[in-house]
């Protein structure tokens, strides 16, 4: 912030009550992960997470992201997937800030070389929730996936992507066994900003 960037300070995949109201001092934003519960709870405990921190943006996850697509048969990664058809309700009830959504992203790696995504259902969340307000989407697993999905992406409503396996892979492949710490830990931050910079490059929609 002192450089003028404007940055937030985030606490991810949290489904901890505890921890959010220990931490909420220190957050701009907390992404209330409620996903592991049925949707009537999952709505019902973002609901009260939003009323309790007032001054801190929300985000919740509708559907479940797997860790890979491996081994999952069509039927069962489905029902990973972000319903449209409850998207206006979930929205509405909770006054969530913004919506995770899952449409074929997934955490780590991808099966494929070149992952692609649902866009019908990306798509149809985007008018379900444009229906009750302008509510930005979010994209976790954003790592492997070609710019031109990211920009596609984009123009479907995605207003943010969590990018961490790339940034871990360029930190783990600048690594130098016979350098020291600080030598290793110069690398790894040279390597990750390379992939900041082009993800940030990636993302701007004017591009």
């Amino acid at each position: 912030r002192e450089d003028g960037v404007p940055l937030l300070v985030a606490l991810d995949h949290c489904g901890d009550d505890a921890a959010i109201d220990a931490h909420l001092s220190m957050l701009d934003h907390v992404m209330a992960d409620g996903s592991h519960l049925d949707f009537s709870d999952n709505m019902s405990w973002t609901a009260s997470v939003v009323r309790r921190t007032p001054g801190v943006s929300v985000e919740a996850e509708l559907g479940k992201l797997a860790g890979e697509e491996d081994g999952l048969a069509v039927a069962e990664r489905d029902a990973k997937m972000t319903d449209p058809d409850v998207v206006a309700e979930f929205v509405e009830t909770t006054g969530v800030h913004a919506l995770a959504v899952t449409v074929g992203n997934v955490h780590g790696a991808y099966a494929l070389p070149t992952p692609d995504l649902d866009w019908a259902r990306l798509d149809a969340v985007r008018a379900a929730a444009n229906a009750v307000g302008d509510v930005p989407l979010v994209l976790h697993g954003a790592s492997g996936l070609a710019d031109a999905v990211l920009r596609r992406a984009i123009a479907a409503g995605v207003c943010k992507f969590n990018v961490n396996t790339e940034l871990r892979a360029a930190a783990r492949a600048a690594h130098d066994p016979t350098a020291d710490v600080l030598a290793n830990a110069e690398a790894a931050t040279e390597a990750m900003a390379r992939v900041v910079e082009g993800k940030l490059r990636a993302f701007d929609a004017r591009a």
